[in-house]
């Protein structure tokens, strides 16, 4: 049984989504055997595709990737505050 999972990630600045895209990109590159997995921008958001022989694969990657961009949106959100 093949399994599609897509996650969608919206950005309302240009520069956090290109952020985001170069922080991820390199853990998204050689995926496991059977599975495959993109990343794109698409109308100021990033789209993520796992596409997997697995469900238990698709689920498990699709959770990892969403820890990601939750660390990824406390650190942006840190590191981009206005210091009064």
């Amino acid at each position: 049984m093949r399994t599609r999972v897509e996650l969608r990630a919206g950005c309302s600045d240009p520069k956090a989504l290109e952020s985001l895209m170069s922080v991820l990109a390199p853990d998204n590159e050689g995926a496991p055997r059977g599975m495959k997995l993109t990343s794109v921008a698409e109308g100021g958001a990033m789209k993520i595709t796992i596409d997997s022989a697995s469900a238990s694969s698709s689920i498990s990657t699709a959770l990892a990737i969403l820890k990601d961009l939750a660390l990824f949106e406390g650190v942006w959100l840190l590191s981009h505050s206005e210091r009064g």
